[in-house]
C-alpha cells in the first residue's frame, strides 16, 4: 500500500509512464517526418554527387529532428526509438533501401537515445538538443566507417565529412527545439504537458 503511494507521487515514475497521448503525439512525429524525410533521402543522391561525400553530410541532422523533437515532448526513454522506427515503417513502401530502411531508422533512435541516457533523461535545454544532435549523428557516421569503407577517404575529406556531420546534427537539435515550441505556441498541443521550466535550463 505505502509503496504503490510512494509510486504515485513519485515524480519520476509519472514521468517514465506512458500514456495514450504519448503514444499518439510520438506516432504523429514519426509519420508526419516520414515524408518530409524520404523527399531529403531523395535529394541526398544528386546532393552528394554535386558536394561529394563530406559536404553532402550536411543533411544527416534533419534525420534526427523527429527523435529528438519526440524526446524533448514525451521525456521519456524510448520516444525517439518509437518515432524513428514508425516512420521508417511508414517510409517502406517509397523509400529506395527497402526493409533495411527500417533498421536503419531504428538505429538513428537509438542513437539519438544515447546522449539523453547518459543525462538520465533529465536535461532539454536548447544547448543540451543540440549536443544531443550532434553526439547522435556522430555515432551514426562512425558505425558506417566499417560498412562504406569511409577510412578509405582522404584525411581532410574524413576530418571534413565528421565536422559537417557534427554541425548538422546540432542545427537539427536546434530545429528540433524551435519547431516543437512552435507547435506549442500555436495550441496544437494546448491541453498537452507544459512543465518544462525545471528541465529546460539544465
Amino acid at each position: 500500500m505505502e509503496t504503490a503511494l510512494a509510486n504515485r507521487k513519485s515524480p519520476q515514475h509519472g514521468r517514465r509512464s506512458w500514456n495514450t497521448k504519448d503514444i499518439l503525439i510520438t506516432g504523429m512525429i514519426g509519420v508526419v517526418f516520414a515524408f518530409v524525410l524520404l523527399a531529403v533521402t531523395f535529394a541526398y543522391f544528386p546532393l552528394a554527387a554535386l558536394l561529394g561525400p563530406a559536404f553532402s553530410r550536411i543533411t544527416d541532422g534533419l534525420f534526427m529532428i523527429p527523435g529528438l523533437m519526440s524526446l524533448y515532448l514525451i521525456r521519456k526513454p524510448g520516444a525517439a526509438l518509437a518515432a524513428l522506427t514508425i516512420g521508417g515503417i511508414v517510409m517502406l513502401p517509397f523509400s529506395p533501401y527497402g526493409l533495411i530502411g527500417i533498421v536503419w531508422a531504428a538505429a538513428g533512435g537509438l542513437e539519438c537515445e544515447v546522449p539523453f541516457l547518459a543525462a538520465r533523461y533529465r536535461k532539454y535545454s536548447t544547448s543540451f538538443l543540440m549536443l544531443g544532435g550532434a553526439v547522435a549523428t556522430l555515432i551514426s557516421t562512425l558505425l558506417e566507417y566499417p560498412l562504406y569503407g569511409h577510412a578509405a577517404l582522404a584525411l581532410g575529406v574524413q576530418i571534413t565529412m565528421l565536422a559537417v556531420t557534427v554541425l548538422s546534427g546540432a542545427l537539427g537539435g536546434l530545429l528540433s527545439k524551435l519547431l516543437a515550441d512552435a507547435m506549442l505556441k500555436a495550441g496544437f498541443m494546448a491541453d498537452y504537458r507544459r512543465s518544462f521550466a525545471a528541465t529546460d535550463g539544465k
